[in-house]
């Protein structure tokens, strides 16, 4: 999933999203996740659904 489709689903801009991601970016960064990544593995995508109870369906 992209990060802008992740934004869409939480109601938010990319922007945003990655703001609520960077208290956790030491988590994300060992799982894999690069800041300049357009795409997210389903890993760290079901990490922040998770994180911040994004509903995608």
């Amino acid at each position: 999933m992209s990060k802008l489709q992740l934004a869409q689903y939480a109601g938010v801009s990319v922007k945003t999203l990655m703001s609520w991601c960077e208290p956790y970016k030491d988590e994300l960064a060992a799982m894999g996740m690069k800041p300049n990544n357009k795409v997210l593995p389903p890993h760290i995508v079901k990490f922040i659904i998770a994180k911040f109870d994004i509903d995608i369906e």
